[in-house]
């Protein structure tokens, strides 16, 4: 049997490169100890096997990080190939220890995020001809899918149906503080998150001179679609201050909390939502009758008319 993943290259004659990895999985095996990368190149509509490498264990994943450069999850470690279209061959460059099972693995320019099976997240560096680890999150958690936010920012799903973020810690005092991440964001999603992918389910307009907001799409082996949007400072604040307002007024089914439900909770550890709006609480306010969204204003400085508004925006989100 095998399995596989797939990733991309560029360059390439035609349309660039497909690249395949696989692994033989045998019943006397615990974990697989012999895969294969396959390059095949696109051409005129069809696919060319051009080159094909053995590697020691399953083939989690694949991202390429730059042209020419592919990075693999092969069991424990994250290895970095380079390919040589001339030979044609993937030569191994560079390769990273210290794992469970790599996962899952996203690039940024030289960044490098990697998803443990057990171990959360890992932030490497492609820099003078090695893999170097920035810092890495200290918590145990099975992760489900990666994703960068931003160069500082990352954002993570684990297997019992919680998200959060965590962010570099650049400005720490000391080597061993910035070789930890900070956990900025946790909250309790209650879907099983396979896959992120930077987009939007709408095209954004610019309104009133403002940028529109950065979004993250969230793929859930239920065949859930959802949106991760980063918000401002401030708006996050304000809608912070609706979301608990709103949970004292919008009863939970069966007389569950709201804080309750979106409370981080897995096998390890419990710990109160926070860093994250509750967007289906929020938007819950446009079906409210006038009275209860007069007591969800009172002690805002809006009006029920221009919170409204507000959420109307972020709606057109989805």
């Amino acid at each position: 049997a095998a399995g596989s993943s797939v990733g991309g290259l560029g360059g390439g004659g035609g349309g660039g490169y497909i690249v395949v990895g696989t692994a033989h999985i045998l019943p006397d095996e615990p974990e697989p100890t012999s895969g294969r990368i396959l390059v095949f190149e696109l051409q005129e509509g069809s696919l060319e096997l051009r080159h094909e490498a053995a590697v020691r264990g399953a083939v989690y994943s694949l991202a390429e990080l730059s042209s020419g450069l592919l990075l693999a999850g092969v069991n424990n470690k994250l290895q970095l190939f380079e390919w040589e279209a001339g030979a044609p061959r993937l030569a191994l460059r560079a390769e990273h220890c210290g794992h469970i099972l790599v996962l899952y693995v996203q690039a940024r320019a030289d960044f490098i995020l990697v998803g443990d099976l057990m171990k959360s997240i890992t932030l490497l560096q492609w820099s003078a001809g090695e893999l170097t680890e920035l810092a890495r999150d200290v918590n145990a958690n099975w992760m489900t899918a990666v994703a960068f936010l931003d160069d500082d920012t990352f954002l993570g799903a684990e297997n019992a149906l919680n998200l959060f973020a965590a962010r570099k810690r650049a400005d720490a005092p000391t080597e061993e503080e910035r070789g930890r991440l900070e956990v900025v964001c946790e909250f309790h999603l209650g879907e099983f998150v396979n896959r992120f992918r930077r987009g939007s389910l709408t095209m954004q307009m610019r309104e009133a001179g403002a940028e529109p907001l950065p979004t993250m799409l969230y793929g859930s082996v239920n065949g859930v679609v959802g949106v991760v949007a980063s918000l401002p400072q401030e708006l996050y604040v304000r809608l912070a201050k609706v979301q608990t307002a709103l949970s004292r007024v919008v009863k939970g089914v069966g007389g569950l909390s709201h804080a309750s439900w979106r409370s981080f909770v897995n096998d390890r550890k419990t710990a109160d939502a926070h860093g994250f709006i509750d967007g289906d609480l929020i938007e819950a306010f446009l079906d409210l009758p006038p009275r209860k969204k007069e007591e969800v204003v009172a002690g805002l400085d809006m009006t029920a008319e221009q919170l409204s508004r507000v959420i109307e925006q972020l709606a057109r989100l989805h």
